[in-house]
């Protein structure tokens, strides 16, 4: 019995407009704006705004962006982008939000953030909850970066085939030598 198996590349379709692309470049700088400015709107935005522009903001936009691009460009070379890709840009999106809602700053009253105030303990709370959000965002938004971009190329299928003939120990191809 022989087994072989060979890498095919998918054969793409019909190019489309790429708006999935587009709404996720554009939903990627809203949620990089809401995370750097979003206490601005509540009226709790303090001196730690410039250091998240430059820190988290410029990371979660430049990742949602060159995932928009890549989605982008799956759907204009007539690719499929997987439904994973779009459910970890779903919890990107998701984290960031939440985290812009948790992230504090330093206001003349203290600390605070959108959801608690300066009121304890929900100060502590939501500060620990921003922690672990701003990591699993930035994480999820590598990932989906990286599936985006493994899309945008096509999918390789495995085609596996059996057989049940035996191959000839004397009629084996040139160059290659019976095991």
């Amino acid at each position: 019995m022989t087994y072989s198996a060979i890498r095919v590349r998918a054969t793409p379709g019909a190019p489309q407009a790429g708006r999935a692309g587009i709404a996720v470049i554009a939903a990627g700088i809203a949620v990089a704006g809401w995370i750097s400015f979003g206490r601005h709107l509540f009226g709790i935005g303090g001196d730690l705004t410039i250091a998240y522009v430059a820190t988290l903001g410029v990371i979660f936009a430049v990742l949602l962006v060159l995932a928009g691009l890549a989605v982008r460009r799956t759907s204009r070379r007539g690719f499929e982008t997987r439904g994973i890709t779009h459910a970890l840009l779903i919890t990107t999106g998701s984290c960031g939000f939440l985290l812009g809602l948790t992230i504090p700053d330093s206001t003349p009253q203290g600390l605070q953030t959108i959801l608690s105030g300066p009121n304890e303990p929900a100060l502590g709370i939501a500060i620990g909850i921003a922690n672990p959000l701003g990591v699993v965002g930035i994480a999820t938004a590598i990932i989906a970066l990286v599936l985006a971009t493994k899309d945008s190329r096509g999918r390789i299928s495995l085609v596996e085939t059996w057989s049940d003939e035996e191959p000839d120990d004397d009629a084996s191809p040139a160059g290659v030598l019976p095991v």
